[in-house]
Order: structure tokens, then C-alpha cells, then sequence
């Protein structure tokens, strides 16, 4: 189940990277193209100066935030199958890998066979 999560979770993240990417790649081009072209608004050299710098300073805020924005929802997301996996706790635990419990009073790990001699055992004095 946990895998599960794990996988959709990256999935929503591949998806989510592709949105981001692709309204960080039109920001770029529209952003540039708005701010290349600031002489069209006008023909004043010091205000076409300015627009295309104002242009130029909200795309570069724009791409930031988009990052920005990119990295916490990319966060988001993955941390909601972390959370789960921890409040449903390890549903696939094996308490038997270490193997079977050896009882170190018994005179060895495993029962006698059939028609074997007992096990002697050395005492200490």
C-alpha cells in the first residue's frame, strides 16, 4: 500500500514538474517578448527604458515564483504519502527475521531426533 502512495505521489509530481515547466517556459517567452518590444507603447526613449526594465524585473519575479511555487506544491505532495505510511505504521513487519528464539537453558537450538543419544551436557565445578 505504502508503495502505492510512493508511486502516485511521484507520478503527481512528474505532472505537477511538467505544468511548472511549461508556465515557467511561456513566462520566459511571453516576459522576453513583452519586454524586447516596450517601444511599441511608446516612442519616449527614457519610458521605453523603464517599461522594458519594469518588464524584465516582473519576469524575473514571475520565473522565481514559479520555482518557488514548484518546490513547496512538489513538497506538498510528497509529503502527504509520508505522513500516511507513518500513521499506518509498518504493515508488512516480520518479527521472525531474526529467526526462531533459541532458549539458552536447553540442552541445544534444536530437539533431539528420533533414537539419537540425549545430548550430554559439561557442567562446571
Amino acid at each position: 500500500m505504502k508503495r502505492l502512495l510512493w508511486i502516485l505521489a511521484w507520478t503527481a509530481v512528474a505532472i505537477w514538474s511538467l505544468f511548472a515547466w511549461g508556465a515557467y517556459g511561456l513566462l520566459d517567452f511571453f516576459g522576453g517578448v513583452a519586454a524586447r518590444n516596450a517601444d511599441i507603447v511608446t516612442g519616449h526613449p527614457e519610458t521605453v527604458e523603464w517599461l522594458s526594465w519594469a518588464l524584465m524585473t516582473l519576469r524575473s519575479l514571475g520565473l522565481g515564483a514559479i520555482a518557488i511555487v514548484w518546490g513547496l506544491v512538489s513538497l506538498l505532495i510528497l509529503a502527504v504519502p509520508a505522513l500516511l505510511g507513518l500513521l499506518l505504521g509498518d504493515t508488512r513487519r516480520d518479527d521472525n527475521w531474526r529467526g526462531p528464539v533459541i532458549d539458552p537453558r536447553a540442552s541445544g537450538p534444536f530437539p533431539p531426533a528420533q533414537g539419537s543419544p540425549p545430548v550430554r551436557r559439561i557442567e562446571r565445578r
